[in-house]
């Protein structure tokens, strides 16, 4: 079984049409998932990071709600953090000089044995060295 953790930026990127490569990979994640070969998780904040995403990229209160709607239609496994994991998030996030945001969705690949799938390219090129993760 794979295990694919994806972000808000993926979520958006994919939605939004912002990157026909990053969608289309997206898109095979799920299909994946459908087979039942794959399984998607993200953080249970994952929510409120597309809501906030939508926010401040659509200016149309009501398309982003439609497009919010898709986002919720989408089968994601939220995962809680614990405080010790987050107290870990933290300190990787010192280390890597990126947001705990990021961190906590890599430290969940690292956690359950996948891949943690971006297209924010300035945490990839932090990260990468800590391996499963993958830039789209």
């Amino acid at each position: 079984m794979t295990i694919c953790i994806i972000d808000s930026s993926v979520i958006l990127t994919s939605l939004l049409n912002l990157k026909p490569t990053s969608e289309k990979k997206f898109k095979n994640i799920l299909q994946q998932q459908k087979k039942g070969s794959t399984e998607v998780y993200s953080t249970s904040f994952l929510s409120l990071e597309i809501a906030n995403g939508l926010r401040f990229t659509i200016k149309d209160s009501t398309l982003a709600k439609e497009v919010f709607d898709k986002f919720s239609a989408l089968p994601i496994q939220y995962f809680s953090l614990n405080a010790s994991q987050i107290k870990e998030i933290l300190e990787i996030s010192y280390e890597l000089q990126t947001t705990v945001y990021d961190t906590s969705y890599h430290f969940l690949a690292q956690l359950l044995d996948g891949t943690f799938y971006t297209c924010d390219e300035k945490y990839y090129q932090k990260a990468k060295a800590l391996g499963k993760i993958e830039f789209l």
